[in-house]
């Protein structure tokens, strides 16, 4: 028996499981608020939290009305962070919603 590398092995066991739209949107999610805290810093991040991703559109809460409208000042950079770290152009659009 012959062991095989996890990363290997991993994209298969995701696509035949059916999983690939979820781990997708969780890795989505996980790198906007990782590219949040790069560009904010991590208090002013604390103001802002994706809440979904589906077909391309990222949504973000805001927690604070400054933090909106900074939000869709940065919006397109942000996308391009996102999708430079994930390696491909996955988000399409950022949406900004008040919580």
């Amino acid at each position: 028996m012959s062991f095989q590398p996890i990363r290997k092995i991993l994209p298969q066991a995701i696509q035949s499981a059916g999983i690939q739209r979820q781990v997708t949107a969780a890795r989505v999610m996980e790198e906007a608020q990782a590219a949040l805290r790069r560009l904010w810093g991590e208090e002013r991040a604390a103001y802002a939290r994706p809440v979904s991703f589906k077909e391309g559109v990222l949504k973000i809460a805001a927690l604070a009305p400054a933090a909106s409208q900074e939000l869709k000042l940065i919006s397109v950079r942000l996308q391009n962070e996102v999708n430079r770290v994930l390696g491909s152009k996955i988000v399409h659009q950022i949406q900004t919603v008040m919580h």
